[in-house]
C-alpha cells in the first residue's frame, strides 16, 4: 500500500513540474552585424544566422575566466514582440552586449532574427522571451528559471525521384521493318519538381 502511495505522489509530482509554466524574461530589443568579429562565445556569425547577444550585467554574472565557456553560450532561447506575440523567432546565445543597459535582459539580435519579429527600421522594441532548454545555473537572475517547451523538429525530407527518361525503342529483326519510331508518351515532358536582477516573472498558457 505504502508502494501505491509513492508511485502515485511520484506521477502527481512529474504531472506538477511538466505543466509549470516557463519563466519569461522581459526587456528591449535592438540588432547588431555578429559578421564584423569573433562573440564573445569564441564563435563568428554571419548577419543571417538567428543568434543573439545578451545583456552585458547578465552574461558577466557568468563568465568564468574564459568567456568562451559562459554556461549560457548556445543556449537556445524563444523571443517574441512583446505587442505582437505571434511575432516569434529562436536564436541562440552566442554573444554580450555591452550596448543594452535598459534592463539585465535585453538581446541584440542578428538582422535575420529581428527581421522576423518587427521591421529593422524601428531599430528598438520591447521584447519578451524564455529559455527552450533545461537550465541548471544555481546561482544568478536564471537559477530554478523554467523552459518552455522545445520546438519539435521536423524530419528530413525524403530525396526527389529522379524523372526517368524516355524508353529506349527496340530495333526490328533484320528484313523486317517496323515502320517510324513511335515517340514515348513522355519525350519532351518537363520532369515534376518534388517538393539586480530580477525576472519578470509572467505565465504564459503552454500551447
Amino acid at each position: 500500500m505504502l508502494r501505491t502511495a509513492s508511485l502515485y505522489s511520484s506521477i502527481f509530482s512529474f504531472l506538477a513540474i511538466s505543466t509549470q509554466a516557463a519563466t519569461v524574461f522581459s526587456g528591449d530589443g535592438t540588432f547588431y552585424s555578429p559578421s564584423v568579429g569573433f562573440g564573445s562565445c569564441g564563435v563568428q556569425n554571419s548577419d543571417s544566422d538567428l543568434v543573439a547577444a545578451l545583456a552585458q550585467s547578465t552574461m558577466r554574472l557568468y563568465n568564468p575566466s574564459n568567456p568562451n565557456n559562459n554556461p549560457l553560450c548556445g543556449h537556445k532561447v524563444k523571443v517574441w514582440e512583446t505587442s505582437k506575440p505571434s511575432n516569434t523567432v529562436i536564436v541562440a546565445i552566442m554573444d554580450t552586449c555591452p550596448g543594452c543597459t535598459t534592463t539585465n535582459f535585453d538581446l541584440d539580435l542578428s538582422p535575420a532574427a529581428f527581421n522576423k519579429l518587427d521591421n529593422p527600421d524601428v531599430g528598438r522594441i520591447k521584447i519578451s522571451w524564455e529559455f527552450l532548454e533545461p537550465v541548471t545555473l544555481k546561482t544568478g537572475p536564471f537559477a530554478g528559471a523554467v523552459a518552455g517547451t522545445p520546438v519539435k523538429s521536423h524530419p528530413p525530407a525524403k530525396p526527389s525521384t529522379p524523372a526517368k527518361g524516355p524508353t529506349p525503342v527496340k530495333s526490328s529483326p533484320p528484313g523486317k521493318s517496323s515502320g517510324p519510331a513511335k515517340p514515348h508518351p513522355c519525350a519532351g515532358c518537363t520532369p515534376k519538381l518534388f517538393e539586480g536582477f530580477q525576472a519578470t516573472n509572467m505565465v504564459r498558457d503552454e500551447l
